[in-house]
């Protein structure tokens, strides 16, 4: 073994790329969504509001804002891949690969 000027440099250099391709590889899985992209357990018929899409825009709240902010996320419906929440309701507004659609939310379940 070489134990040299220099022998410890190259334990370095392959750390530094180490961390490089790990934070490429996740730069990557944030920008398409990455893996899980469907609504876990227990999403849904919820009044809590939408849980936000890996890689959406972020939208500001407006003051005095209390609620969910208005943007694109995964269809509480599981019907499409995203569905616009407008800040109050569930839009009819779609996303199925990136191409909008419309399909109306369904009414909501009254139990009774």
């Amino acid at each position: 073994m070489f134990y040299g000027n220099g022998g410890h440099s190259w334990i370095a250099i392959v750390a530094v790329l180490a961390v490089l391709a790990m934070r490429m590889l996740s730069s990557q899985r944030r920008r398409h969504g990455g893996p899980g992209r469907s609504p876990g357990p227990g999403r849904g018929f919820t009044s809590s509001g939408p849980a936000p899409v890996a890689g959406a825009p972020v939208t500001q709240p407006t003051p005095g804002f209390t609620g969910t902010a208005a943007g694109w996320f995964v269809d509480p419906f599981v019907r499409h891949e995203q569905r616009y929440w407008s800040g109050t309701a569930w839009t009819e507004h779609v996303l199925d690969g990136g191409t909008p659609s419309l399909d109306p939310p369904p009414p909501p379940r009254t139990d009774g």
